[in-house]
């Protein structure tokens, strides 16, 4: 058994992931092993603190406790930058040199029941030698996260009582954790460049300090060689390697009603502009935006299974479309409140149930998700992708704002259009407006769900914010027409769970449904 704990001695922690403005917690295992490997380094690269570390790299994720963090209101501040040399905008004293202040913000949380987190791995055994080296490591380690977050890091005995335990759960998880694993610590020692960084700090002290011309021309030669393209370059340091976890007691409960084929733990991920001419997308954009991030994710599933490459494109090796269920991209729009929108601040991914997809699978398929953190929509802009980490994140960034879990809903109205799965052929209005309603009826027995005792077909949603069917593009079939599509309210006798996707674009965000607010 092996357990590191963790005192933040402020009673804070300072640290994001993602948005700035969002507080990391509970602390992540990758974060901790990375102020781990800072401390190795900054204070001489042990032999034996660097084996300590190479077998903590591929241990299996740990659990977690950790006391409950209440974010602490976000404040803009502005501080100086690294000195430069030039006109000072700002002098310093006598000197003519650049200060710029530059605005930036630090995501802090307050930690209420005690101040202590604990990393926990039941069955790891390290060796003596192993076990003494992390001992020294953890000594050596002053800070998690922001340079403000000050810790004290050593070899527990046991897990202080009262604090909430995190783990990781493949059918359960909530929230998308980064962790180490091995080659972890090759990849930061890569991504600082360290070697190449001191040896061209070494042949510039050379060339500055060299005592004949000729021994300063060899070192600018020499220089120029090793480093024909200027200054090697040195990366902020990455892990995005993610498991998923969830809080022990909180996503365990056993739903009490009806649920569809698709898990209610949906991984959901926040959406915030890089680059482009819109503040936000709205519904309009799902879409497109659903489209590519499935190409994006697919397109990082090459080194992964044939089942995982399966379930996220929706057809086999040769081709073949998939008939059971399989992964859907979702937009989760701002919708059902007087001041809603429509805008989309995250987007989702909902996979199969637990029954019909393993723990295994499931945290197959969220690694690959974990690589993309970029999308380019042409004139949409850049959009950043980043798992959602926050502590209470926004409603529309809730599962159960979207799937009721556990207890279920009975009225449910369509926040993107039902795409039709074939054209209705009907032409008196009412008979035509039968012929839909059975459509959307099969298609909740499609997903497993009852049949609505009533399905009322409607041009706009009854969900505030929602644009109107017409706003929405048309899917197309193959032979180049279009599908048309939909909103609708879906009443059922009995409470069901989500989440609700139905009809043909049903795995590309059409068709999604969210529970609707009932007077009793």
């Amino acid at each position: 058994m092996l357990i590191l704990g963790i005192r933040y001695l402020q009673g804070i922690a300072v640290g994001s992931h993602g948005d700035h403005g969002q507080v990391e917690w509970p602390p992540h295992p990758a974060r901790v092993f990375m102020a781990m490997v800072a401390a190795h380094y900054q204070t001489g690269a042990d032999a034996e603190e660097r084996a300590a570390l190479l077998w903590l790299e591929r241990q299996p994720p740990p659990d977690i406790f950790a006391p409950e963090a209440l974010p602490c209101n976000v404040v803009t501040q502005y501080v100086p930058v690294n000195d430069r040399a030039g006109p000072a905008k700002m002098p310093v004293h006598s000197l003519s040199i650049t200060r710029h202040r530059i605005d930036r913000v630090f995501a802090r949380a307050s930690l209420a029941g005690g101040d202590t987190a604990v990393l926990h791995w039941p069955a790891a055994e390290p060796p003596p030698g192993i076990r003494s080296s992390l001992a020294r490591l953890c000594a050596q380690v002053s800070r998690i996260g922001h340079s403000s977050s000050l810790v004290q890091m050593w070899l527990a005995n046991s897990v202080p009582d009262g604090l909430q335990h995190w783990r990781i759960d493949g059918d359960h998880s909530t929230h998308m954790l980064r962790v180490p694993r091995a080659g972890t610590l090759d990849e930061l020692d890569r991504s600082f460049n360290r070697e190449a960084v001191e040896r061209y700090a070494e042949l510039l002290l050379a060339m500055e300090y060299a005592k004949t011309s000729k021994a300063r021309s060899a070192a600018r030669k020499k220089l120029k060689a090793d480093f024909p393209n200027g200054e090697p370059r040195q990366d902020r340091p990455r892990i995005s390697t993610y498991e998923g976890y969830a809080l022990v007691g909180a996503e365990m409960i056993a739903p009490k009603a009806t649920g569809s084929a698709f898990s209610p733990h949906l991984a959901i991920f926040t959406l915030d502009r890089v680059d482009g001419p819109y503040r936000s997308l709205d519904l309009a954009c799902t879409l497109a935006l659903t489209n590519r991030w499935r190409e994006a994710i697919a397109s990082h599933a090459n080194d992964f299974s044939p089942e995982v490459q399966s379930l996220l494109t929706g057809h086999t090796s040769d081709r073949t479309a998939l008939q059971s269920t399989h992964v859907a991209f979702l937009a989760l729009g701002f919708v059902g409140h007087p001041y809603a929108t429509g805008h989309v601040p995250g987007i989702a991914l909902a996979l199969p149930g637990e029954n019909t997809m393993s723990p295994d699978l499931r945290r197959e398929v969220l690694r690959v998700a974990g690589r993309v953190s970029e999308l380019k929509l042409g004139k949409l802009g850049v959009w950043k992708v980043t798992p959602s980490l926050m502590a209470r994140p926004l409603e529309t960034l809730r599962a159960r704002t979207w799937t009721a879990h556990p207890d279920g809903a009975t009225h449910w109205s369509t926040v993107a259009p039902i795409v039709y799965d074939h054209h209705p052929k009907s032409k008196n209005k009412s008979e035509y407006l039968a012929e839909v309603a059975a459509m959307i009826r099969t298609g909740c027995e499609r997903i497993g769900l009852p049949q609505p005792r009533e399905v009322i077909v409607t041009p706009v949603s009854a969900h505030l914010g929602a644009p109107p069917a017409h706003a929405f593009p048309r899917l197309q079939r193959k032979d180049g027409s279009e599908r048309r599509h939909s909103h609708a309210i879906l009443i059922f006798d009995v409470p069901v769970c989500g989440p609700i996707l139905l009809g043909a674009g049903r795995y590309r965000g059409y068709g999604l449904c969210r529970p609707m607010e009932v007077d009793a």
